[in-house]
């Protein structure tokens, strides 16, 4: 049973919320909003200055409008996470099953603490393209969800979910499940620094990185996933469209993004399926920026 939720998407510079109600069957847009923070938002701040940034802006925010939903939930950005992708035996139950991830954490990522992680995982031989068992792993620190966890705390609010910026974008696919079962195709979330790539067998992720943010041409970077795709046997011909997340993408870049693929490209808005009133179908956020809340909005419609 779905009821009111409000995601918020943390992004290195601002805070964005996106408000969603349920009723009738259909789901209503009753918030979109953002503001841009204090100071920079970053892995390595401590417990209190995370708490304190993300209070002024929220402050900033319901000042404006308040939020009205005791339900929330975050994504935070590509740099939040480690993200990895191994294989696994199916036979192992699952504490030890996450005693193996913690191990490939330490050994990919030696200067951190495993235990200080929290993990999840995707199985990826869901798709048919993957013969044996694979997962990706996305390893968040206890200490970032203890602070969001101690903000939703003191301002009364029921946290739900943290997630990935690019997976809560990917939410919206199961909206269109049963018209992409057998669709193979890539997701782009575009990011000031953190951008990443996804490609997935329906709505089963089975392939994910986050780009290299000191290369200076991203379209290096997208050859090289193109490149990868051969491992699955794949060439861009297999794809049936590229989607396109992210905050404030250019024309001109988009362009260069449809060019480069080949492929239809969509660049998502995560409002058309949801009903909104009039004062906030005039709101800018809304009608022009809309591409910049998917991860939000996705996070705010996640259910399960």
């Amino acid at each position: 049973m779905f009821s009111n939720h409000a995601g918020i998407n943390i992004t290195n510079t601002k805070m964005q919320v996106v408000e969603i109600n349920y009723r009738d069957n259909v789901f209503f847009l009753e918030k979109v909003d953002q503001i841009f923070h204090s100071e920079h938002f970053s892995p390595e701040l401590p417990t209190e200055k995370i708490i304190l940034l993300l209070q002024n802006s929220f402050d900033k925010l319901n000042k404006r409008q308040s939020i009205f939903s005791v339900n929330v939930s975050f994504s935070l950005p590509n740099n939040f996470f480690k993200i990895f992708e191994i294989p696994f035996d199916e036979s192992l139950v699952k504490k030890d099953l996450l005693e193996h991830f913690r191990w490939e954490l330490s050994v990919l990522y030696p200067h951190c603490n495993s235990e200080s992680f929290l993990l999840q995982h995707i199985e990826i031989n869901k798709s048919e393209l993957i013969k044996e068992k694979r997962a990706i792993v996305i390893a968040v620190d206890k200490h970032h969800v203890f602070a969001i966890n101690q903000f939703c705390e003191k301002n009364n609010l029921q946290l739900r979910f943290i997630d990935n910026v690019h997976l809560a974008s990917n939410a919206f696919l199961y909206l269109e499940k049963p018209l992409i079962d057998n669709e193979i195709s890539l997701s782009i979330y575009i990011d000031q620094k953190y951008s990443s790539v996804s490609a997935m067998d329906g709505v089963h992720p089975f392939y994910f990185k986050i780009l290299n943010p000191s290369s200076n041409n991203i379209f290096i970077e997208l050859t090289e996933t193109i490149k990868k795709m051969e491992d699955f046997n794949l060439s861009l011909n297999d794809f049936k469209r590229v989607l396109l997340y992210g905050q404030d993408i250019a024309e001109e870049f988009e362009h260069k993004l449809k060019n480069f693929f080949g492929l239809p490209l969509k660049k998502v808005n995560p409002f058309e399926r949801l009903k909104a009133k009039e004062e906030i179908q005039n709101n800018p956020f809304y009608k022009i920026k809309y591409n910049s809340f998917t991860a939000a909005a996705g996070i705010a419609i996640r259910i399960i």
